[in-house]
């Protein structure tokens, strides 16, 4: 048993979906739902597998719940992301919608999440889940399932898919195939219709524990537990989260980061004008995923600085290679209040991203605003 796997089944959410499994209730439509890469994916996966395992295992007394067995033929190709009876449709950029360059980008993205199931998929263009794959996969589902087999969709990061394709669903949700279970996967069930909602059996995944995402870091990425501990801490509960925070030793996104950073020292140094100016000079702003890694680093930073402010412990910075510059920018933060603005602030902005807003004018006007809070500070001191 991987440890991702271990993780998926320590989680309330499989004891419901196994218990289901085990009385033969399982439903037609599930949506998955909590923050992106706390496993919301592996536990679709696995469960694909359960519905398939020829021999599932529910007699060993370490498992309170079954669970597939991992070994038959069924349970290899599905934990491979390569069986017949599952469907999978995926986000992609909506000039890229043709069905051999779809499925093309689908396949890479798979590759991914094969390598890393927590991995947080991103990308630097606005992205939907195009009509046309809801309409090949009911097209797929009209044709007569093998022998034994429970057919699965997995329809995810659905707050991206457009309304076209959502009714299109719902069409196929209302009038489920036989052998067929669909799977959703989103942040918030409340961005998705409400006729989807009412149809689905809501399955919240909870957040990964700190002990689990530092071990996960200890055991696959060789961190040391010094470095896992801090970053588990402040990944949110996801372990995709905390792989994005791991440092990285490209040459380029190195240069990348510093020029982050730049901005972000901007913030406190400069005027309103120039902090504009340099965003202006050194992001793209065609670039989404770039512009939501712009801002997690300063979520790390804010945090970094306050956690200084209190503690005075180089130790527990994270973002060690600003250190120096972390420790001068700490005294901006007098009181934890102004880094729980800060991070509000921003938090906000990555949710408006999320839903395709102008990216240039959402990062002027979130610019101005931490200005605002930063001065606040410091007027109150």
């Amino acid at each position: 048993m991987t440890h991702s796997e271990r993780i998926i089944y320590k989680n309330r959410s499989w004891s419901i979906l196994a218990n289901s499994f085990k009385q033969n209730r399982k439903s037609g439509t599930y949506l998955f739902f909590g923050p992106k890469g706390i496993g919301r994916w592996q536990t679709a996966v696995l469960y694909t597998a359960l519905l398939n395992c020829e021999s599932p295992r529910t007699d060993d007394t370490d498992r309170q719940y079954p669970q597939p067995c991992g070994e038959c033929r069924n349970c290899k190709n599905i934990l491979n992301l390569n069986f017949e009876g599952l469907k999978i449709a995926l986000p992609i950029p909506p000039h890229e919608n043709k069905m051999e360059k779809a499925i093309e980008l689908t396949s890479e993205y798979i590759d991914e999440k094969r390598q890393e199931p927590f991995k947080i998929l991103s990308s630097s263009r606005s992205v939907n889940i195009p009509i046309t794959f809801a309409r090949e996969i009911k097209k797929s589902l009209s044709l007569k399932a093998g022998t034994d087999i429970t057919r699965v969709v997995i329809f995810y990061q659905m707050e991206e898919m457009k309304f076209a394709a959502a009714d299109a669903l719902l069409k196929m949700i209302e009038e489920p195939p036989a052998d067929t279970v669909i799977i959703l996967i989103c942040d918030n069930p409340e961005s998705l219709l409400s006729t989807i909602q009412s149809r689905s059996q809501n399955i919240k995944i909870d957040s990964n524990s700190i002990d689990d995402i530092c071990t996960y870091l200890i055991e696959n990425y060789g961190l040391t537990e010094i470095k896992a501990s801090l970053l588990s801490k402040i990944s949110e509960g996801s372990i995709g989260r905390a792989l994005e925070l791991i440092e990285v030793q490209d040459d380029t996104k190195k240069a990348r980061r510093s020029e982050m950073f730049l901005i972000f020292k901007s913030l406190f140094n400069e005027s309103g004008g120039e902090t504009l100016s340099h965003m202006n000079d050194l992001l793209n702003f065609r670039d989404r995923s770039e512009t939501m890694g712009l801002l997690r680093l300063w979520q790390l930073l804010i945090k970094d600085c306050s956690r200084y402010a209190v503690t005075q412990s180089e130790d527990e910075i994270i973002n060690i290679d600003f250190k120096t510059d972390i420790i001068a920018l700490s005294q901006n933060f007098p009181t934890g209040d102004i880094s729980i603005e800060m991070i509000s602030t921003i938090k906000n902005t990555l949710a408006d991203l999320d839903r395709n807003v102008h990216i240039q004018g959402a990062l002027m006007a979130l610019a101005l605003k931490l200005k605002k809070n930063i001065k606040m500070a410091t007027v109150s001191r």
